[in-house]
């Protein structure tokens, strides 16, 4: 089996975040399509993307992340990640709400992990999840750089292995 180091856990994490948002009816895939695209954005990602979707949809409410990767313990196998997500929209009650059912869906240790490996199992991520917990949730703030904006702060730490092929390599390796 050939792996793929350019696929990382954080999308999985992202997907099922995606997924879930709209099934709760907190954002709306039908409010994401710019002019002339005949899919809509992901309104989910990296911090670096921000001029862009300002650009392609202005005023809608998006969600940027980072990820941190924690050092691997005795545990090897095991990779521990914090995603920090900023949610960012011009209303207050919308960016709390995000957060308040961010808190439900990810505070939930193994039962969180259960319900992402349900989701990424239909497309056979090389990826399984442990467990995910929150880490913070900060209360909204004034947005600096655009009139209008606010943004509220959340980050959660997941951990998860990657499944290589089956079994251990010649050199050792957990694959």
């Amino acid at each position: 089996m050939t792996v793929d180091y350019s696929y990382v856990a954080a999308f999985d994490v992202k997907a099922y975040l995606w997924s879930q948002l709209q099934s709760a009816g907190l954002l709306d895939a039908n409010d994401y399509f710019p002019d002339g695209f005949s899919k809509p954005l992901v309104p989910i990602f990296p911090s670096q993307e921000i001029p862009e979707m300002n650009n392609l949809l202005p005023g809608k409410t998006y969600i940027t992340y980072d990820i941190e990767q924690k050092p691997i313990g005795e545990s090897w196998w095991i990779a521990e990640e914090t995603m920090m997500l900023q949610i960012v929209s011009r209303s207050n009650s919308e960016i709390l709400a995000i957060i308040n059912f961010l808190t439900d869906t990810f505070r939930r240790f193994d039962k969180s992990a259960f319900d992402v490996n349900s989701f990424i199992h239909t497309y056979n991520s090389p990826f399984k999840f442990f467990n995910f917990r929150l880490e913070t949730a900060n209360p909204v703030q004034p947005f600096k750089d655009e009139g209008g904006f606010m943004s509220g702060d959340f980050s959660f730490v997941y951990t998860y292995t990657r499944s290589l092929s089956d079994g251990i390599d010649n050199n050792g390796r957990y694959i």
